[in-house]
């Protein structure tokens, strides 16, 4: 069985499992956060890895088990050209939107 590493969200550090507070930027833990899934839980739910995805990263390597088809309540983010389009868009209705006012 793997044992699960922790990392801070903010800074990137290896974290012990049962760190209330990042050493290296002094950021504060109030749950825990899967890299994968973002799924946000109490410590003890991660013992044996993300209770959703099932992500564990042994010895800073990332070790994934197979997903299939998504798990419920798993939510995958968007990719980033997504999100240029979505701005791209919201520019120019705010631009016809102008153009039309005048």
């Amino acid at each position: 069985m793997s044992i699960p590493h922790f990392y801070c969200e903010h800074c990137g550090a290896e974290v012990g499992r049962n760190a209330k507070i990042c050493t290296v930027c002094g950021r504060f833990f109030t749950s825990v956060k899967c890299p994968r899934c973002s799924y946000s839980g109490n410590p003890a739910q991660f013992k044996s890895g993300c209770p959703v995805c099932g992500y564990v990263a042994v010895g800073g390597f990332m070790e994934l088990p197979d997903m299939g088809e998504a798990s419920p309540g798993m939510i995958k983010p968007l990719p980033v050209w997504a999100y240029f389009l979505a701005i791209l868009g919201l520019v120019l209705a705010v631009i016809i939107l102008f153009a039309v006012a005048r």
